[in-house]
């Protein structure tokens, strides 16, 4: 039979049958699924679905029913059986999702690959222009915060000092980087004022308290 390459509409019910994401383990008697996905109709009003109870009860006496599956290799269409209404329903393959994750992978992707070209060029800024976005996805702003705890500009630390990080994985690694710029630099922040002077001072050059 013909390749499925959209997804099939049920034949009991009328209703497109949606992906699903077939399991490790085999189905039967050893036998594989023969695909990473099927397609299956989710209708909870398909006949076919609805009969099913009462069907595997009076034949079998078992509580199960079966929805419609079709094979998207091959087009076969066949049961499925199910124990339980929410049954598979977990492996449901949502394209509108995969496309966003896509989509998001990719974006992260570029800007990583822009970081990278920033932190060749030792552009300060530019990094800290990422790392300061609060549209930015996150592994990209810790990147961003581990390249300039890495180069070690001591401009950078009064604007992250500024800045409310609301995720503790990306304050975190502020915070490294704030860490990193101070121990390339020997210096450290008075407790008093919050300028920054040198590690091994006594008194702060910038408020005169002794530390």
């Amino acid at each position: 039979m013909k390749k499925q390459t959209k997804p099939p509409i049920c034949p009991h019910c009328g209703k497109e049958m949606q992906k699903w994401a077939t399991p490790q383990f085999n189905f039967s008697d050893g036998l594989g699924w023969g695909g990473p996905f099927l397609y299956v109709c989710f209708n909870d009003e398909c006949p076919l679905y609805v009969e099913g109870w009462e069907s595997m009860m009076e034949h079998y006496g078992q509580v199960a029913s079966y929805r419609c599956m079709c094979d998207p290799d091959t087009g076969t269409i066949e049961c499925l059986p199910v124990l339980a209404p929410n049954a598979l329903k977990g492996d449901i393959i949502d394209e509108v999702k995969k496309a966003e994750e896509k989509a998001r992978k990719e974006a992260e992707k570029k800007a990583l690959e822009n970081l990278r070209g920033y932190r060749e060029l030792k552009d300060v800024n530019a990094i800290l222009k990422v790392l300061l976005n609060k549209k930015e996805l996150a592994l990209v702003r810790k990147t961003a915060a581990n390249y300039l705890g890495k180069l070690g500009d001591l401009k950078c630390i009064e604007p992250i000092h500024n800045h409310v990080f609301k995720d503790p994985d990306i304050q975190e690694s502020v915070e490294h980087a704030i860490e990193l710029i101070h121990e390339t630099n020997f210096t450290k922040e008075c407790p008093y004022c919050a300028e920054i002077i040198k590690a091994r001072a006594k008194v702060c050059k910038h408020c005169n308290r002794e530390l």
